[in-house]
Formats: C-alpha cells, sequence, structure tokens
C-alpha cells in the first residue's frame, strides 16, 4: 500500500469555514508575527522559512491541488506548527481574511510574468492589488518580489507610484531553491532579480463584505428550454458552462463562473423541485468566497429558469 501523499491536513485551511475577520492570533494560539507567500508552489522556500523563523506565522496561498499536497508533505517533516495553507487567489484573501495592518512581510517568489502584451491583465502586482497589500501589512513592513523575467521588474515598477512604498531593487543569485528556479539554472540563467517594496505610507482599504446570497422559489422549470445569458456589468461577470439535468430526481445542475475582477470561481446552482415548487440555490458543499458575482450568479440562474416555461 502507498504512503498517503501527505502526513497531516491540520496546515490546510477551508476558506469557507473562516469566519472574517480573521484572528490569526487564535488559530496559531500565540501572538507571533504573521508572514504571507503568494503563490507557494511546491513548498520549497515556506518549508524553509517556516523551519528557521519557528516564532513567526506563515500564511500560503496557492490555486493548485497537486502543489498544495506537495507542500503538506513538506511541512509535516518541519516538526513546527506555524504555517497555514489556503487554495484560494491571494486577491481574494486580502481583500477577506486580512484585516489592516496584519502583516509584517510578503513573499512572491516567480509569479507568471505573463510576457505576451496580451496577457498582461492576468500579471497580479497591478497599482489597486500593491495598494491592496501596502493596507495589510503593518508600517516599515515589506513586500518581496523576485522573477527571472526583468520586464516583469519593470512593469511592477511603472504601477508602484502612489502605492505607499519605498523600492530596493537588487539583481541577485539563486538562492531560493524552487523547482522553477532550478530549471532556470540549468537552462543557464545565473541572473536573477529581486524588489524590496517597504511601506511608508498607509493606504486605508478596508475588508470587503460578503455579498447576501439568496434562495428562490418558482412555480415551474423546463430544463429543455433553459437559456442562459451571460453577464457583465462593472466588473462582475457570470458566463455559463452546463447543465446537467436528472429527470427521475428532478434536479438540474447549473455550472457557471463567477467573476469579481480577476478572481473567478466555478460554481454550482441547482434547481431542484420541492413541495414549495422548484428551490433555486447552491449546491451543497460548494466551496466559495460570498461575492457580488456569485450572488449575481444565483439571480441569473433564477431569471434563466424562470423564462424557460414562457
Amino acid at each position: 500500500m502507498k504512503s498517503p501523499f501527505y502526513v497531516s491536513l491540520k496546515p490546510f485551511l477551508h476558506h469557507g469555514t473562516l469566519s472574517r475577520p480573521v484572528k490569526w492570533n487564535a488559530i496559531f494560539a500565540n501572538d507571533f508575527p504573521l508572514e504571507v507567500e503568494i503563490g507557494f508552489g511546491n513548498g520549497e522556500y515556506l518549508e524553509r522559512i517556516s523551519r528557521d523563523n519557528p516564532r513567526v506565522n506563515f500564511i500560503g496561498f496557492e490555486q493548485y491541488c497537486e502543489r498544495i499536497q506537495r507542500t503538506l508533505r513538506k511541512l509535516s517533516r518541519t516538526g513546527f506548527d506555524n504555517v497555514r495553507v489556503l487554495r484560494l487567489d491571494a486577491r481574494a484573501g486580502f481583500e477577506r481574511y486580512f484585516p489592516p495592518w496584519t502583516i509584517t512581510r510578503v513573499h512572491c517568489l516567480y509569479p507568471p510574468p505573463w510576457p505576451k502584451k496580451s496577457d498582461a491583465k492576468h500579471r497580479l502586482f497591478t497599482t489597486d492589488f500593491l495598494k491592496l497589500v501596502n493596507s495589510r501589512l503593518v508600517d516599515g513592513g515589506v513586500l518581496k518580489i523576485v522573477t527571472d523575467h526583468r520586464p516583469y521588474i519593470d512593469w511592477v515598477l511603472e504601477n508602484i507610484q502612489d502605492a505607499g512604498f519605498t523600492v530596493e531593487f537588487n539583481n541577485i543569485q539563486a538562492n531560493y531553491g524552487t523547482k522553477f528556479e532550478k530549471k532556470w539554472v540549468e537552462g543557464g540563467q545565473s541572473e536573477f532579480y529581486e524588489l524590496l517594496l517597504t511601506k511608508h505610507g498607509h493606504i486605508p482599504i478596508g475588508l470587503k463584505e460578503d455579498s447576501a446570497l439568496q434562495s428562490y422559489i418558482i412555480d415551474n422549470f423546463d430544463p429543455d428550454n433553459f437559456s442562459f445569458k451571460d453577464y457583465s456589468h462593472e466588473g462582475v461577470a457570470v458566463s455559463f458552462k452546463e447543465i446537467l439535468y436528472d429527470a427521475k430526481k428532478h434536479i438540474a445542475l447549473v455550472h457557471v463562473i463567477a467573476c469579481d475582477g480577476p478572481v473567478a470561481q466555478n460554481i454550482r446552482i441547482v434547481v431542484a423541485l420541492s413541495p414549495k415548487g422548484w428551490r433555486v440555490n447552491l449546491a451543497e458543499g460548494t466551496m466559495l468566497m460570498p461575492t457580488m458575482a456569485v450572488s449575481q450568479a444565483l439571480e441569473c440562474v433564477y431569471q434563466a429558469a424562470k423564462m424557460s416555461v414562457g
């Protein structure tokens, strides 16, 4: 029998169960400083800094399950309990899970540079995100960005104005030992680039609040005539993927993507026959953040289901 890919799930936090604002000192049962790594990959760096700094608490953000599994296994070897990881877009995490003046240091090693001009919209460190990070850092806190792609550094520097940071730029050698860094070193690259952004002025940005998620009841529903119209307005977008219908159970499962700006969530909405009529609500067990786009997705599915019978 194969050994488990990870030893313990304790460091993994289900973001949907966290009460907000999060009381990180209660989660870690101490008042140690809090640091964050954005996109920890396979966890090489997160494991190292958490082992070397046992009196610092670390939060890691990553969106790929395989990388989280590998990281959990590495963390189990340290013998420390000072790391928690979330499967979540860092933008949403900073908006909703960290009150202002919470974090002492943010690390981001080798973020995707999206080198094509047409893909630049996917880059993380926009002016708005830099201001958001500023608001969550303590006074004098530091954001560290490391990349192999010099044009990415230049792009970040273009976005730094009025974000409340002083800037230090360094040419550095490979010293982080991540999978991607090793790959580039093997390919012949010897020079990398580091930005240290130190908070010198506070940008006031409060926690983003949850949106109300409503359930609906309609009298009739015809899955054969269900037609969903994609929605987009003021940074909120909802796009239809598919509908699956079980005629015996009288249940439809609607898959949509709900986007609040660059933060996208795959969600499933149920249209199910109940004693009171056809009920429209989120599928049970859905892992999501209750955002404006999710609220709008429920409204869109409700309207489409209601229109299916004319």
